[in-house]
């Protein structure tokens, strides 16, 4: 507004008659527009950005502001500035009475005593004593005001100061428009963006000052009403005065208490005139300034100082001094680079990288043969697995890149073959992550090996798809489970896999499904590997006598109550173990709502794990359906997060020669058996197991022997999958 003024007097050749009336309606309408923009913003809650400003920007903001209260208070007391007169004895007496003011404030507020009688009684005493002395001495006001000890103001001055004097004497007629919207309005630009954010600082800094929660929002809006009525009457708008108000918190007074002391004292001395403060020692004004000061630097300056880090020190050290320096703004405006420098240089070290393994270590949920599972506990090194965690920007998403090099360069392990990223834990990537995404393609190409990016949200997928990428990346929407067991099916040769993903030559579901219990259950044997003796051969074939034929089709779930008492044999077809999460089952979660819906007999559909249909051939039969799972939002109209959703998480992979054994008394019901292609499945009853038994003791023996092999290699394979998930989480 200086400037504005400035200009407006320059182009006017400074007649007074036209300076002012302009003048004073730039300034109203300035105040107009800046309050506005200010309650528009905290309508829209925009000032709430602010938040997330540092600690040490805020910090050096406030310790600023003692900077900057003490400096006043010097000046206040002295009168002069921080040149060589100001080192002279005369100056430093005026000053002495003010630092002494200060100390006995703080003297006080150090001992403990109450400041709402404290500070009132050096107050009155102050004044007393000067008024006082200066009568023992015969010092008149003149006098005292050509001393320095008192302020010295033309009497004419003083005396048309009450009332409405100044006011009536300004003409309106005379205000030159041109000069106002030519010489000012390129100045209102800068002028909104600087008052936006200095008052969106100061807001946000009266959380800090106070030690509650108040909304900045609200403050913005009352701010924005005070300045348009402010201009509406041809006045200068304002803010929050946090020197005021660091003086009412010394009192422990309600932060509403500055605005009505200053509206009462502004009140006075329109009334009276500003003849009232010149019965007040300009030593009392300067001190109360340095006490105040000196509190915002203790509070802000010295106290952090025992728990920020070197370089949060160095902010708030840099913000202080530069605050008085180069101003409020410019300062604020080097710290928040600063502070945004650091975090990159902190979140870089820390990386994208949440876990890093192989194959070798991590493996898929597909129950495999000790041939492959040997195979892969030599060979899975060639599966290079990373997970990704938080936003991948220009300063993180370069260690993909990093990690993926070293490894290619590795001579720990055998040669890379496939990499797997997963996504699960990233929301979002920058156009930077994106290059580098492209540059791991490349990378790919030249030295052979296959890219699976994994656990892909939509938005990421769609992004990700937009781009050029070689035929050697490929992008899943499942989870890491799915795609290791891809590249563990591309890794193991195929003559370790005797039992094919597909029916044989000829052989097809219907007529897997015409077979007879016998000619199943020996299919059955021969894929198992548990049984591979002749006498437990023969033990176990008359137990085809005792069971029965059902089909599993393509995403249907075996009836639990069923699961609790019969056993089953998987002799053709799929079929994935899984349980519920915490966040996909439970329904009282804020903002998530759920709406399921299954078969009157149990048997959900529509569970997918991200494969095709692996034995779809072509039948006709209807097959029941019912409505998948489904969730859907309800996201509050203020809500600051988003719920968390999780699929259905896979524990295991079965198929043909597998045992589906019953489950244990107080099994969780939430561990289910999901086709994921079309079964076909023998069932043993519990009556016929008991009538196995009576009948032929021999054979329910053997079978009581298979379930407790599967039993343990169950036990065997849950413990080492719970090793695994655990080194994702938690390394």
């Amino acid at each position: 507004m200086a400037e504005m003024a400035e200009k407006i007097s320059k182009h006017l050749h400074g007649d007074l008659d036209k300076v002012v009336p302009t003048t004073v309606v730039m300034v109203a309408m300035t105040s107009i527009i800046l309050g506005l923009v200010f309650f528009v913003m905290g309508l829209f809650r925009v000032t709430s950005i602010a938040n997330y400003m540092p600690y040490p920007v805020i910090a050096g903001f406030l310790s600023g502001i003692g900077a900057q209260l003490m400096k006043n208070g010097v000046h206040m007391a002295s009168s002069k500035a921080l040149t060589a007169a100001f080192f002279t004895l005369e100056v430093q007496v005026l000053l002495l009475p003010a630092v002494a003011f200060a100390s006995l404030a703080r003297l006080g507020q150090y001992f403990k005593f109450p400041v709402a009688f404290s500070f009132p009684c050096l107050l009155a005493l102050s004044l007393v004593g000067f008024r006082l002395i200066s009568f023992l001495y015969g010092v008149s006001i003149e006098e005292l005001g050509r001393g320095g000890w008192v302020f010295s103001w033309d009497p004419v001055v003083v005396a048309q100061t009450p009332m409405w004097f100044p006011w009536v004497e300004i003409d309106f007629n005379q205000v030159h428009w041109h000069t106002l919207t030519h010489e000012c309005m390129e100045f209102m630009v800068s002028l909104i963006i600087l008052g936006a954010l200095k008052y969106s600082v100061a807001t946000t800094s009266l959380s800090t000052l106070f030690g509650r929660d108040i909304s900045p929002d609200n403050e913005m809006r009352v701010i924005g009403l005070a300045n348009v009525a402010s201009g509406l009457l041809g006045c200068c708008g304002g803010g929050h005065y946090l020197s005021a108000m660091g003086i009412m918190k010394q009192f422990e007074a309600h932060e509403k208490v500055p605005a009505l002391v200053c509206a009462f004292l502004v009140v006075c001395l329109w009334m009276a005139g500003i003849r009232l403060l010149q019965f007040v020692p300009k030593f009392i004004f300067g001190g109360l300034l340095l006490s105040v000061g000196l509190h915002f630097l203790e509070a802000y300056l010295v106290t952090p100082f025992h728990f920020l880090k070197p370089i949060e020190k160095a902010t708030v050290v840099l913000i202080t001094s530069s605050f008085l320096a180069i101003g409020m703004l410019e300062s604020v405006a080097m710290g928040i680079m600063i502070s945004m420098v650091e975090l990159i240089w902190r979140i870089h070290a820390v990386g994208c990288v949440h876990h890093e393994t192989t194959g070798a270590l991590s493996r898929s949920a597909v129950d495999r043969t000790p041939e492959q599972t040997a195979y892969l506990d030599s060979e899975g090194s060639a599966i290079f697995v990373l997970r990704l965690q938080g936003y991948l920007f220009f300063g993180t998403s370069v260690n993909i890149l990093e990690r993926m090099e070293t490894r290619v360069h590795s001579l720990d392990f055998p040669k890379l073959k496939f990499v797997i990223i997963d996504f699960g834990l990233v929301p979002s990537f920058d156009a930077t992550a994106l290059l580098n995404f492209r540059k791991s393609s490349t990378l790919a190409d030249m030295y052979m090996f296959d890219i699976y990016f994994c656990g892909l949200k939509p938005d990421i997928e769609l992004a990700l798809r937009q781009n050029h990428y070689s035929q050697r990346v490929h992008l899943l929407r499942s989870d890491v489970d799915i795609a290791l067991e891809i590249c563990e099916n591309e890794l193991v040769p195929d003559k370790l896999f005797f039992t094919p993903e597909t029916p044989r030559p000829g052989t097809s579901l219907t007529e897997w499904k015409r077979m007879s219990q016998l000619e199943l259950w020996e299919r059955f044997m021969a894929a198992s590997t548990e049984h591979d003796g002749t006498s437990n051969y023969q033990k176990l074939l008359p137990l085809a006598a005792y069971l029965e034929t059902i089909v599993v089709p393509n995403g249907s779930q075996l009836v639990p109550e069923r699961l609790r008492d019969d056993t089953y044999f998987i002799c053709f077809g799929y079929m994935n173990f899984v349980m519920d999460s915490e966040f996909s089952n439970a329904h009282n979660i804020p903002g998530v709502r759920f709406s399921e819906a299954c078969d009157d007999d149990g048997v959900g559909r529509g569970y997918s794990d991200g494969f095709p249909n692996e034995n779809d051939d072509g039948l006709d039969e209807p097959i029941r359906a019912s409505n998948p799972r489904k969730m859907s939002f309800v996201v509050p109209e203020e809500s600051q997060w988003t719920p968390f959703t999780t699929a259905k998480s896979r524990l295991l992979k079965i198929g043909p020669g597998a045992v589906i054994i019953p489950n244990v008394a107080g099994m969780d019901p939430e561990y289910k058996y999901f086709a994921t292609s079309d079964c076909v499945v023998l069932r043993l009853r519990a009556a016929a197991m008991e009538t196995l038994e009576d009948q032929a003791p021999h054979t329910a023996v053997a079978v009581l022997k298979l379930i407790n092999v599967r039993l343990a290699t169950r036990f065997r394979h849950s413990s080492k999958r719970v090793s695994q998930m655990s080194s994702l989480l938690y390394k």
